[in-house]
């Protein structure tokens, strides 16, 4: 079976990116061969990994680009017309792209067209949120597979009435647990590098998009600086607001009790020096940093309009008011590293363990057939 996989980028940054590499290396490449089709390349990317497994990757002008929207269009329905019988399957994890993509795919032949919604929301700007809306109003006329990482994903989508009418396939955002494992040596190793061996330390990690509201920690930040001494603040990842919460911080002469990463490919090195994960969204379709911090065996508290069915056992639910924040981050007990190790061994077990979840994905795609 060959599976063409359709996404904005493969940039390691990108949460999409690393749930469908997860998908990827899991699949048995004897059975389907997967192909992907981006519209943007960068440095930081997985495109030399997946060509060294002998999969093509397609990098084309961005229809979606003012600059580039009308040859983008062309180079969209030439590729679809010269390619669409070498595929079985195509599978777009990016809605907005649905009219460039799908369309054609459907016009020019490919029987099994996938949608997959990964979000709950797709832009904060209101102008954006209008744009998306037309652009994916007709994802369900051109898709045949409906496809979503969470109940809330489909139905923001979709619609109630299409998830109650047809079948949505709820695809886990799951994770490699040995990756994410607990390491207790490197947890002291790492602390001992930055000075916190002795410290309670809450944890961010994301792209630092204004959807993460990152700048809310802020204000916890600055409440319980005051209150506590034992607690210290990471931040892990990069993004648009990185600055503006870094510039914040220091207004606030809080840069002593914060510690920020960068962009980082060891991740889960900083989640072993963890002890608590936050992560203050306004929405998010089903938040892999929580589903990898579980696997590690943190405990973690997240906005309460963030899907319920990220919980694995260790996730709390708060308001988006500091004062509910403050009051949870005083209060919980993190594990310690015998609870860690025992945590990490029940996720084995889990949905979100990528070996059962990839075998399950495997089975729906040949089954298509």
């Amino acid at each position: 079976m060959k599976i063409l996989m359709i996404l904005d980028n493969l940039s390691v940054d990108s949460g999409v990116s690393s749930i469908v590499m997860n998908l990827y290396k899991n699949i048995d490449p004897t059975r389907i061969r997967v192909d992907f089709l981006i519209f943007k390349n960068g440095n930081n990317s997985y495109v030399d990994e997946v060509k060294k497994n002998g999969s093509q990757v397609f990098c084309l002008r961005n229809p979606l680009s003012l600059k580039t929207v009308i040859l983008g269009v062309m180079d969209l329905k030439k590729f679809f017309k010269d390619n669409s019988s070498k595929y079985d399957v195509v599978h777009l994890h990016s809605p907005t792209l649905s009219e460039f993509t799908l369309k054609y795919a459907k016009k020019y032949g490919i029987k099994n067209r996938i949608i997959h919604s990964h979000s709950t929301m797709t832009s904060m700007n209101y102008i954006k949120k209008f744009i998306n809306y037309f652009l994916q109003k007709n994802v369900c006329e051109y898709a045949n597979r409906f496809w979503a990482c969470s109940t809330e994903a489909a139905e923001f989508l979709y619609g109630k009435d299409f998830c109650y009418t047809h079948d949505i396939q709820l695809i886990k955002n799951a994770v490699n647990l040995k990756k994410y494992k607990y390491d207790e040596h490197i947890r002291n190793k790492i602390r001992k590098e930055i000075g916190w061996e002795e410290k309670i330390i809450i944890t961010h990690v994301s792209n630092f998009s204004p959807i993460k509201n990152v700048k809310f920690i802020v204000e916890i930040i600055d409440c319980l600086a005051n209150k506590r001494n034992d607690l210290r603040f990471l931040f892990v990842g990069d993004g648009p607001t990185r600055l503006e919460v870094q510039n914040d911080i220091r207004e606030r002469n809080l840069e002593q009790y914060c510690y920020f990463t960068g962009r980082t490919k060891n991740v889960s090195n900083y989640l072993n020096v963890s002890d608590v994960l936050v992560l203050p969204s306004i929405k998010e379709g089903l938040p892999v940093a929580v589903v990898e911090a579980q696997a590690n065996g943190l405990k973690c508290i997240v906005s309460d309009s963030i899907t319920k069915e990220v919980n694995n056992g260790n996730v709390i639910f708060v308001k988006t008011i500091v004062e509910n924040w403050i009051k949870e981050i005083d209060e919980i007990k993190p594990f310690n590293s015998e609870e860690r190790i025992r945590e990490c061994e029940k996720f084995f077990y889990s949905e979100f363990n990528i070996i059962n979840e990839a075998k399950r994905v495997q089975q729906i795609y040949l089954d298509l057939e």
